[in-house]
């Protein structure tokens, strides 16, 4: 890193990160999440500040993209769940960035829904952590400035981020959401907070393909 800070130069470790993206395989899911979290639960079965999906995107490779978002002031875990079941195919690499998110909001739902447990487990049995080769300086760009993050690594690698999007990071889409659901938004902007919604999480999960994609050129 502080080699890359003086010279200005990118690091790449070709035979490491060759062998990260060969984990990948030809199948990969490029999932996301987005949760809320209450101080006094909502919910019956929920404790104070425990993270609860409302929302997903999934971007299975080649060409296709998934999304869902909760509507309603009910639970959202359930619906949350039946349509990820549905979407998320049963093969494949489930990418993920920052993996003890994704898997600790699984475990999660494996806990408070039984009935789902032997299908998240099989899940959890495929999850790539995308973070890995920036967590581990096996590429490193000095335009990071020392940070792993989707945030830093995007438009270091890719060249873009979320700089055109009204909401660019995961806190902002859980007060949105939380906002847009409980609180008291015209049907104007309602409308417009869950577009801005669907595009942040989609953005998260395009940017991942994008990560992947600029690697394999790095490497080559």
């Amino acid at each position: 890193q502080l080699k890359c800070a003086k010279t200005g130069k990118v690091h790449v470790d070709t035979k490491q990160i060759k062998e990260f993206l060969e984990t990948l395989g030809d199948v990969q899911c490029h999932l996301d999440f987005e949760t809320c979290s209450f101080a006094v639960p909502e919910f019956d079965g929920t404790s104070p500040y425990q993270k609860l999906p409302f929302q997903f995107s999934l971007h299975v490779v080649p060409g296709k993209h998934f999304e869902y978002l909760h509507d309603g002031k009910d639970d959202p875990r359930p619906g949350f769940l039946a349509a990820l079941k549905e979407k998320l195919p049963d093969t494949g690499s489930v990418v993920v960035y920052s993996q003890g998110f994704e898997s600790s909001v699984l475990k999660g739902l494996a806990r408070d829904f039984p009935e789902y447990k032997d299908w998240v487990d099989s899940v959890l049995e495929r999850i790539v952590d995308l973070r890995v080769p920036f967590s581990n300086f096996w590429y490193y760009n000095p335009k990071q400035h020392g940070s792993a993050s989707i945030k830093k690594v995007s438009p270091a690698l890719v060249g873009n981020g979320y700089e055109d999007l009204n909401i660019q990071d995961g806190d902002c889409a859980s007060i949105s959401y939380l906002d847009m659901t409980f609180g008291k938004m015209t049907a104007e902007m309602k409308a417009q907070t869950r577009k801005d919604l669907l595009k942040y999480c989609k953005r998260d999960t395009e940017v991942m393909v994008w990560i992947v994609e600029e690697m394999g050129k790095v490497i080559k």
